[in-house]
């Protein structure tokens, strides 16, 4: 099962476009999970003309395996956004600053067609390499990302490096912060109920 999941994140790494983000982002959204036990509670916020915040729960089985979250998380994300069509969705987790240039923020660009950056807590695979005033993350000689502040930030998908370069020099984003803060909120409803 592993195998194929690792094959399957190689052929959506083929489909992924490093594009320039082709028009102003009017609706910024960001999506996180936390779990109780073998629950799952994703949140989506999103900002834009309206504020608007999605959430979804669901049994996750998956059990954590580096280098496949997408596997556990990405499901229950895809439900939290449903009905929504981001100019930019940032999500907690990877893009293609991963082994097989694949994250959880590759892949539900990929699947739901839509501009993704990944924005990670921890380093997953390449190393940080300074070049004029900014950390880059490098794997196998190719720039995959930026560090600022704690954040990593790598492209997902239909977006650039510099794309990437811009959201991270504006702080970490509060659409994710928010997500993270709900989903853990929601969470702790779930251990009261």
């Amino acid at each position: 099962m592993v195998d194929f999941l690792k094959l399957f994140q190689k052929v959506i790494s083929r489909e992924v476009k490093l594009v320039k983000l082709n028009k102003e982002v009017r609706e910024l959204c960001g999506v996180d999970v936390a779990y109780w036990g073998e629950t799952g509670v994703a949140v989506a916020v999103c900002e834009g003309e309206k504020r608007l915040i999605n959430t979804a729960k669901g049994k996750v089985t998956f059990p954590y395996i580096p280098g496949l979250l997408f596997m556990r998380e990405a499901p229950i994300m895809i439900k939290a956004l449903e009905g929504i069509s981001p100019d930019l969705l940032l999500v907690d987790g990877h893009g293609i600053a991963h082994p097989r240039e694949s994250g959880i923020a590759t892949v539900l660009g990929v699947l739901l067609e839509v501009p993704t950056v990944g924005v990670a807590k921890s380093k997953l695979v390449g190393e940080v390499v300074e070049e004029n005033g900014l950390n880059y993350l490098v794997l196998n000689g190719k720039k995959v990302g930026v560090k600022s502040g704690k954040y990593y930030y790598s492209p997902g998908n239909l977006v650039t490096l510099e794309d990437v370069i811009e959201l991270s020099r504006q702080g970490y984003p509060s659409v994710l912060r928010e997500a993270d803060r709900l989903s853990k909120k929601f969470r702790e409803d779930l251990k009261l109920s």
